[in-house]
C-alpha cells in the first residue's frame, strides 16, 4: 500500500496496459511462495506472459495442455495497475487455482479454490468449489434486485475491437439498470458482485488470470457465470457475464440485442 502511485516502468499492449515494478515484485512473492508450499503445482502468473489477448490465451492454453501437474494457479499480482498508478486505491489481487477433474477423456481443468484481496480495505473474499464464498471469513451472497434496480459494472480496454462493443453494451444497459460503474479492476468488481455490493459484471474480454478467482466467489456466492452468448463460462473462456440470479437473463437479453457478445470483428 505504501508504494501506491508507482511510476510506470512501460506500457505494454496498449497505452493503457500499465507495467510497474510492483507488478514483478508482487507476482514474485506469490510465485516463491506457492512453490515453497505446492512444489509439484504448476503456475502462470500476467507477467510472465507477453502482453496483449492472443498472447494471453496462447499462454493459457500451453499451460493447460502442456500442464505435467493436475493443479494450476492463475495469479494476476496486481489487478488494477492503471488504478494503482494514478494513486486511486482500488486494486486487487487475484489468486485462483484449478485443477484438473475427471477420468481419461472426459478429463477437465475447475478452479477450486479463489482468492481476491483489497489490500487498501484489508478485505479478502475467499472461495472453494462447493464451500460457498466468504469476506474476511463472513459468509456472502449476491444480491437479489432485479436489472432495474441493478448496479451494473464494466470494464475498459482501448482497442478498436473491445471498445466498440462495451461502449453498445454500456448505452444498452445504462437505459435499463439503475446505473453502470467502471472500477478499473476486473478482480474487484467480480469478488464485489460476490459481495452483493454490485449486481453484475460484464467484459467483452478478459484474461484468465483477471477471472479466473472471481467467477467461483460469484458461482459460491449464488451467482450466475456465463459468456456473453449464455453458454457456460469455463477457464479459457474470455467473454464475460457474472451476476446475481435476479438479473442475469435480463442482462444477458439485453447484451445480446445490443451485439455484445465479445470482441468485434477487424
Amino acid at each position: 500500500r505504501d508504494r501506491v502511485g508507482a511510476g510506470v516502468l512501460k506500457t505494454k499492449a496498449t497505452r493503457g496496459d500499465l507495467l510497474t515494478a510492483v507488478d514483478g515484485e508482487a507476482q514474485e512473492v506469490i510465485e516463491a511462495a506457492v512453490r515453497a508450499a505446492f512444489p509439484a503445482h504448476a503456475f502462470l502468473g500476467e507477467e510472465s506472459v507477453p502482453a496483449g489477448a492472443t498472447a494471453s490465451a496462447d499462454a493459457l492454453r500451453c499451460a493447460l495442455d502442456a500442464c505435467g501437474s493436475d493443479w494450476l494457479w492463475v495469479v494476476d499480482p496486481l489487478d488494477g495497475t492503471t488504478n494503482f498508478v494514478q494513486s486511486l486505491p482500488l486494486v486487487g489481487v487475484s489468486i485462483g487455482v484449478a485443477r484438473r477433474m475427471g477420468e481419461a477423456a472426459e478429463r477437465r481443468w475447475e478452479v477450486v479454490v479463489g482468492v481476491v484481496v483489497d489490500p487498501f480495505r484489508e478485505e479478502t473474499v475467499t472461495a472453494t468449489l462447493g464451500g460457498g464464498c466468504t469476506l474476511n471469513g463472513s459468509p456472502v451472497r449476491v444480491g437479489v434486485e432485479p436489472l432495474a434496480d441493478a448496479v451494473v459494472a464494466t470494464g475498459f480496454a482501448p482497442t478498436e475491437a473491445s471498445l466498440a462493443p462495451m461502449v453498445r453494451g454500456i448505452a444498452a444497459v445504462g437505459a435499463r439498470a439503475r446505473t453502470v460503474r467502471m472500477l478499473g479492476s476486473a478482480a474487484i468488481m467480480l469478488a464485489w458482485v460476490a459481495c452483493g455490493r454490485l449486481s453484475a459484471y460484464f467484459e467483452a474480454d478478459l484474461n484468465a488470470w483477471d477471472s479466473a478467482a472471481g467467477v467461483l466467489l460469484v458461482r459460491e456466492a449464488g451467482g450466475l457465470v456465463s459468456d456473453l452468448r449464455g453458454g457456460p463460462f469455463g477457464i479459457a473462456s474470455r467473454p464475460m457475464l457474472a451476476s446475481n440470479a435476479a438479473a442475469h437473463a435480463e442482462l444477458r437479453e439485453v447484451l445480446r440485442d445490443a451485439r455484445v457478445l465479445g470482441l468485434d470483428p477487424l
